[in-house]
């Protein structure tokens, strides 16, 4: 009985993520659903960097998810790729942190 339900969960899934594809095959978007579509996955970044911002910035880990946030910022608005963007203000995040650390001491 486990096994028919993995199989038929696991069929779902992949019926689920063939159906748009197949859809959208027959079907054309117009420029502006196309536009929306193209820019789906850079705003949902930025929403998942936003919450882990939120989240991130209370209590002593403050300051290094603010200058991080900052540094990536004035990146962003400079054209800097995505994969820059979350490399450096990873590092950014990280050597704060080692200082803040180093500095309490």
């Amino acid at each position: 009985m486990t096994w028919v339900v993995i199989v038929a969960v696991g069929l779902g899934s992949f019926l689920l993520r063939l159906g748009p594809l197949l859809v959208l095959q027959r079907v054309s978007l117009p420029a502006r659903g196309d536009r929306a579509i193209r820019h789906a996955g850079t705003a949902a970044i930025a929403a998942l960097i936003v919450v882990a911002t939120k989240h991130g910035a209370t209590g002593g880990g403050a300051l290094p998810t603010v200058v991080a946030v900052a540094v990536a910022g004035v990146l962003a608005a400079r054209g800097a790729s995505m994969l820059r963007l979350l490399a450096v203000g990873g590092g950014i995040y990280a050597c704060t942190v080692v200082v803040m650390s180093m500095l309490a001491r």
